[in-house]
């Protein structure tokens, strides 16, 4: 490096500030030869030549005069320093560098536990998030299918697994119309009925829409119920999702089961025990037999009760006039419930031996075995079919026999219609031995009489031939 001495011819020093401008410098290291100056236009720019190449020295280049030097006060000068006060560095190149790489050490270092900190506590925080995240996602998850329609609907199939008719019953929007014949207990049985033993399951019927869900119920296939459900306007569930409740349930409860009851005017008749009035009251029939008990006794008509609306088949009960019940079973053909005329009463065995008395007598007196007039006792003083008897005069041509034995007597069937009429039908053989054959005829009889008390006598009214 070139340089001048100053004014004073001091060569311990460089110059002043003031005389830099009397200096040129020659730089010259070759990286920008052939890069050209732009200036400021107007500014100040050197003039052709001006510029010098200055070359810049190493400190062993330095000269004597070009070393730091201690002022009057001890303190180290820099040579390129005019304020005496300020302090020159005396640390070496190495010293320096090695004290700049400690600096950035330390700084790094603390950068690093910085980081590391920084890092930690953001995957802490990000834990956490997640954390929450996640539950949020199950809560929502959880809300979400707790909402949907189908767990309500399997917490009424629930009731149909359990047959629990009970909650069934009481779910219906429209409970059953009910006959005064029945109760809440036969509905109930009549729906367990229709579901005991059968497949349960339940499907979205063609109406359903997910805010108006509607389902059927099957059973076997068959529909047997509708539920549709609707969401609550005061209940939801987290995150504003529905609650859904029973709007509507209906349980095809068809009471098919009726009674048609035919039952003689002097029963009483009972469903289900519950005794039948004129509001199921038909129709009133009299019964052909009358023609053999007239004038005398008039038998009683046949009654026609009929009700419908019934669950489950009734049970029809009956007792006759003479205070005797049972249980009446239906026709199978029809279904209908005839009750007949009484077969038993109170006096049915002393009836039944008049009965047998009284066919005995007119068996041996068509075979020419009594009297003429041993009938008579037997039959009502204005009775009309007595001399019709006494004309047949075919029993005085009756072949000769002896006295003939009464065996083999069977009561055939036995109606009682009242305390003062009965029919009673009696077969009987006579032994008969013919005056003409060794061996013995066999003559049956069967009579079909039609007995009325008359003055508290029985009497024969007529004869079915």
């Amino acid at each position: 490096m070139n340089q001048k001495k100053n004014n004073k011819g001091n060569s311990s020093t460089y110059p002043k500030d003031s005389d830099w401008v009397n200096y040129t410098v020659d730089i010259h290291d070759g990286w920008a030869d052939d890069v050209a100056l732009v200036y400021p236009e107007g500014g100040w720019k050197p003039d052709d030549g001006e510029l010098t190449n200055l070359k810049l020295e190493t400190p062993d280049e330095h000269s004597a005069g070009d070393l730091p030097s201690n002022d009057s006060s001890g303190k180290t000068r820099s040579p390129y320093t005019e304020n005496p006060s300020d302090i020159a560095d005396t640390r070496t190149a190495a010293e320096i560098v090695r004290q700049s790489q400690t600096a950035v050490k330390k700084k790094t270092h603390y950068f690093r536990t910085f980081l590391i900190i920084w890092l930690g506590l953001l995957s802490i925080a990000i834990a956490f998030a997640l954390g929450y995240f996640y539950d949020f996602l199950d809560a929502y998850e959880t809300a979400y299918q707790t909402s949907l329609p189908y767990h309500t609907m399997d917490n009424v199939m629930q009731s149909f697994y359990d047959m629990d008719m009970d909650t069934v019953y009481k779910m219906q929007t429209a409970l059953p119309v009910i006959t005064e014949f029945e109760t809440e207990e036969s509905v109930k049985l009549y729906m367990t009925e229709l579901l005991e033993e059968k497949t349960l399951s339940y499907e979205q019927t063609s109406s359903y829409t997910d805010d108006f869900p509607e389902y059927q119920i099957l059973a076997d296939g068959y529909v047997v119920a509708t539920v549709s459900l609707r969401k609550s306007q005061t209940d939801h569930l987290d995150y504003d999702f529905p609650v859904w409740y029973v709007s509507s349930f209906t349980f095809y409860t068809q009471p098919l089961e009726h009674f048609h009851i035919e039952v003689p005017e002097n029963y009483k008749v009972y469903v289900n025990g519950i005794e039948l009035d004129q509001d199921y009251f038909v129709s009133r029939t009299s019964p052909t037999e009358n023609t053999f008990v007239e004038p005398y006794q008039t038998l009683p008509d046949i009654k026609t009760y009929q009700g419908e609306g019934l669950y489950i088949t009734p049970t029809v009960t009956a007792v006759n006039s003479f205070g005797t019940e049972y249980v009446v079973l239906p026709e199978e053909t029809t279904g209908h419930y005839i009750i007949p005329y009484p077969s038993d009463c109170p006096d049915a065995e002393d009836m039944k031996a008049y009965a047998v008395e009284a066919v005995t007598m007119y068996a041996n007196y068509v075979s020419n075995d009594t009297t003429d007039n041993a009938l008579d006792p037997y039959f009502p003083s204005d009775s009309t079919l007595l001399p019709l008897i006494k004309a047949n005069t075919s029993r005085l041509y009756y072949a000769s026999h002896q006295t003939p034995e009464i065996q083999n007597v069977e009561i055939r069937e036995f109606i009682a219609y009242n305390e003062d009429a009965y029919y009673c039908e009696v077969y009987l053989e006579q032994n008969m031995k013919l005056s003409s054959q060794r061996d013995p005829e066999i003559v049956p009889t069967d009579g079909h009489f039609y007995f009325v008390r008359i003055d508290g006598e029985w009497k024969i009214s007529d004869i079915a031939y």
